[in-house]
């Protein structure tokens, strides 16, 4: 039997306290802040009259919660993934990003510019390698569990701004020159058949007030 259409609203869940001081948040987790919230409203607002057929959050609570305010009344089973969790920074989780800089300068620098160098060591965190390998076997696992319909995926910063890129083909060692940063409740539309991703939309922020 032939494999129907899939069509995948990519979310990056709204802005959290975190996001606000700075802090790196990774398997952390913090709430969301108004902001957050009604850019969440804003995404259900554009996908008001989209049929969805499935939902997939990452386990944080901070997608989840963006989920549950973009289906609003809607009752669609929100099922959590472990995979589309968002790179792990270990030890530096919780930390604020200034006193990272200032005190692991290298290992930013690695993580910034020179992804295939950065091994993790410093923090106990993920590498990018193992943060590429989870999110691919996540979206594997979506598209066998979806044969047709429209699929939304609520994710997290780093963890879409690498999935994406790879979608399209690009590579771990130059997604951090070449991916634009995937930002706090936007849209990107993945189509998927026969094997072959195509990229519809990317980074849609034209739903939210970015004054």
């Amino acid at each position: 039997m032939a494999e129907g259409l899939r069509t995948i609203y990519f979310v990056r869940h709204g802005k959290t306290e975190w996001n606000m001081t700075g802090q790196m948040q990774g398997w952390g987790d913090s709430p969301l802040v108004a902001e957050g919230i009604d850019g969440a409203k804003a995404v259900g607002e554009v996908l008001k009259d989209t049929k969805i057929d499935a939902v997939y959050t990452s386990t944080s609570k901070r997608t989840k919660d963006t989920a549950a305010y973009i289906l609003g009344n809607r009752e669609i089973e929100v099922q959590p993934l472990e995979e589309l969790k968002e790179m792990s920074f270990g030890t530096w989780e919780g930390i604020t990003v200034t006193e990272i800089d200032e005190k692991h300068p290298e290992e930013r620098a690695k993580i910034l510019h020179s992804p295939e160098t950065y091994k993790a060591e410093v923090n106990g965190g993920e590498t990018y390698y193992e943060l590429a390998e989870r999110l691919l076997q996540g979206v594997e696992k979506i598209i066998a569990e979806n044969p047709s319909g429209n699929i939304l995926v609520v994710s997290h910063g780093m963890s879409l701004t690498l999935l994406l890129y790879l979608l399209q083909g690009g590579t771990i060692e130059d997604h951090r020159k070449e991916a634009p940063r995937i930002l706090n409740t936007s849209i990107s539309i993945v189509e998927y058949q026969n094997g072959e991703f195509s990229l519809k939309q990317l980074n849609e922020t034209g739903h939210l007030d970015l004054k």
